[in-house]
Formats: structure tokens, sequence, C-alpha cells
């Protein structure tokens, strides 16, 4: 379920409460806020681990999101969600991520992250932020 990756300081772990407004007419929470999981997590590892990498000229955008539903979620109740590093590019990262509740895999979804330029609008490239990237990618997950 975690095969390691609670250890491993190179993992982010985040947490967000369920509530009731997630949930849809099914009564299990809305496939959507599993993605806000994940980008709870994406902002976090940014924050602490890349952006203070960055110039200020540039931006992450999104470039690919893809999830794999495991499990139902009601609320109430809570998830965690790990974030990692599974590749460092040139001018992109790719992230995988898995949420879970207690001991159950919830979801499990892969990002793509892409550096922009502000003004050009263009990828750029990593720079600092990919030398430090490339030592925080983890091969097994």
């Amino acid at each position: 379920m975690t095969e390691g990756l609670e250890t491993d300081p190179r993992v982010l772990w985040s947490e967000d409460v369920l509530r009731y407004r997630d949930t849809d007419a099914n009564g299990h929470v809305n496939n959507a806020v599993f993605a806000a999981f994940c980008e709870s997590g994406r902002v976090q590892f940014f924050g602490t681990r890349l952006t203070p990498l960055l110039g200020p000229d540039t931006f992450f955008v999104i470039a690919r999101f893809v999830i794999d539903y495991r499990a139902e979620l009601h609320y109430p109740g809570r998830v965690r969600t790990a974030t990692w590093l599974a590749r460092a590019g040139r001018t992109s990262l790719g992230f995988r991520h898995r949420i879970l509740t207690g001991d159950v895999v919830a979801g499990e979804a892969e990002s793509v992250c892409v550096l922009l330029d502000k003004t050009t609008r263009r990828p750029a490239p990593l720079g600092a932020a990919g030398d430090a990237a490339a030592r925080l990618v983890v091969e097994a997950g």
C-alpha cells in the first residue's frame, strides 16, 4: 500500500478532512475532490522544496493529470495523500500521488507540471530547481 513511502523523506504527506460538501448525489466523495487532494500535495511540495529555487519570472502549470480510483470515500473522514517526484526533466516534473483513508488506497494519480516563462508563456529550463528535483526523485511507488 505505501511500500516504503511512509519513511522516505523525499515523499511529502498532506492531510485533508472530508467535508459534507465534497459528497455527490451518490453519497460518496465526488471524483473532482480527489484532484484537489493531489493539488494540495503538489502545492506543498513546490512551496517547501522547489519554489524558492525558481526565478521570479516563471511559474508551473499542470500539463497532464490522470487518476485511478481504487475505493469510494465517504463523509465524514480524513485522507492522507503521498506526493513524490517520479521524474525530473529539463522543463517539466512528473509526480505520483497516492490517496489513503486509513490503510485503504482510495486513489492513485500521475501529474506532469511544466515550468513556463511569464513573458513568453513557453516552457523554461528548471535550472537549480531541476538539480534539486533530480535528487528528490523516488524510483519506486
